[in-house]
């Protein structure tokens, strides 16, 4: 699902799973050309103007908040933020 969609840009190479949510401004990609780029488990948010880029994983069910830069693996049911983006917290899958 695309929110107020606006300025989205995804690599054709990313992987995205299922039910993921995307809001304006989303870049999903990578550091170099031709580098290695994100894969996105099932039900990922991602928020306003964040960026996941590199080779990172994000686990099922993980959020990112708006404007964040993640450059590491978030677990499942991880919550980043900041930037660069650091694991803010881990929602139990129960």
């Amino acid at each position: 699902m695309i929110h107020h969609f606006g300025g989205i840009i995804v690599s054709p190479l990313a992987t995205i799973g299922s039910n993921c949510t995307m809001r304006h401004g989303v870049t999903i990609g990578s550091k170099i050309d031709d580098g290695p780029v994100p894969v996105l488990g099932d039900g990922v948010v991602l928020g306003a103007y964040s960026q996941v880029l590199g080779d990172v994983r994000l686990g099922n069910r993980a959020v990112v908040g708006a404007m964040a830069v993640v450059l590491a693996d978030v677990p499942e049911g991880g919550v980043a933020v900041g930037v660069a983006a650091r694991v803010a917290r881990v929602e139990s899958s129960e």
